[in-house]
């Protein structure tokens, strides 16, 4: 009786499951389809680029402490070094007094490290809430100071013409409503013998597929009716540890996040009159520093070209 029951229901279940497949196919090719739109380089959909932004305005008000943050005794301490001998390479000397542009300031912590070095501010970002936060970051240090509300597409309205020694954009730019336009800003802000530093997200440490399966999980996030819904995904995620509430949401909530080929960058810096592009540190993600027309004549005996064996941060956390 069993093995006849079994005959007479292998068909629907067959039929059953060849349903479940296709609808999960259907649902796959939607979500690459999304994926695609949001992620386009010159024109990102706006209900993606609009959450996005409210993203990171949440986490400058609400979620300011974390790992490598200012928060972060060790990290505050040694904020200085990080970005000298660690991300840019850079003799500390050659800061002081440079004029410097903080492409995304968000909670302050580069514009702090480079003002720590001696250079002269200016502090841009998208969210008010990040320009308050640097602000408040930056207070008593004795180095010239300036604060810009604008998204990066439209940095060159506030700078009439002025040029910097450095652009520095760290993981800001994949978030970018545009990022042909975005970058094409930044890269116009430095200065001839000037350096532009930028932290890119890179297809070599995620695949198109997981990141099409990290992008779900964004979705489910942004979701959640609740920040207590929220703020449990985000501890679940972490393995249960609640110091790590800023990186994961920093990583699941923006649904605009995306990756690039080091070729790509490489031949758009260039493209743009950069040279002696390089990779400042041997990682899956990209630390990018190139030079506009050639380095400045005194400043070559200042410029590291060994890339860091590792990640500062691996280091960092043994």
């Amino acid at each position: 009786m069993k093995e006849l029951i079994r005959k007479l229901l292998s068909p629907i279940f067959r039929s059953y499951d060849i349903r479940i497949e296709r609808n999960k196919q259907e649902i796959d090719a939607l979500y690459k389809l999304l994926y695609n739109q949001i992620h386009d380089y010159d024109n990102a959909l706006p209900l993606a680029n609009a959450q996005t932004i409210g993203a990171f305005s949440f986490q400058w008000t609400k979620l300011r402490e974390g790992e490598a943050m200012l928060s972060d005794k060790r990290f505050k301490d040694n904020v200085e070094s990080i970005i000298a001998d660690k991300e840019i390479l850079i003799d500390k000397a050659w800061f002081k007094g440079k004029d410097v542009i903080d492409c995304g300031c968000g909670g302050g912590r580069w514009s702090y490290g480079l003002a720590k070095l001696g250079a002269n501010i200016t502090a841009t970002d998208i969210n008010q809430s990040a320009i308050d936060a640097t602000r408040e970051e930056l207070k008593g240090i004795n180095v010239r100071q300036e604060y810009i509300l604008t998204p990066l597409e439209e940095l060159s309205k506030h700078l009439n013409g002025r040029k910097y020694d450095l652009a520095w954009s760290w993981g800001v730019l994949p978030f970018c409503g545009s990022f042909n336009k975005a970058f094409k800003e930044v890269m116009d802000s430095v200065k001839d013998g000037g350096f532009i530093y930028v932290n890119l997200y890179s297809r070599e440490s995620l695949s198109y597929d997981e990141d099409i399966a990290l992008f779900k999980n964004r979705v489910r996030y942004n979701t959640l009716p609740s920040w207590e819904e929220k703020e449990k995904f985000l501890i679940e995620k972490a393995g249960g540890d609640k110091t790590r509430v800023h990186q994961n949401h920093d990583m699941y909530s923006p649904l605009l996040n995306r990756r690039f080929e080091y070729s790509f960058i490489k031949k758009t810096l260039e493209d743009n009159g950069f040279t002696d592009v390089m990779r400042t540190i041997n990682s899956t993600e990209l630390y990018v520093r190139a030079v506009k027309k050639g380095i400045a004549p005194g400043d070559e005996a200042m410029i590291g070209h060994t890339p860091q064996k590792e990640h500062w941060f691996l280091s960092f956390r043994k």
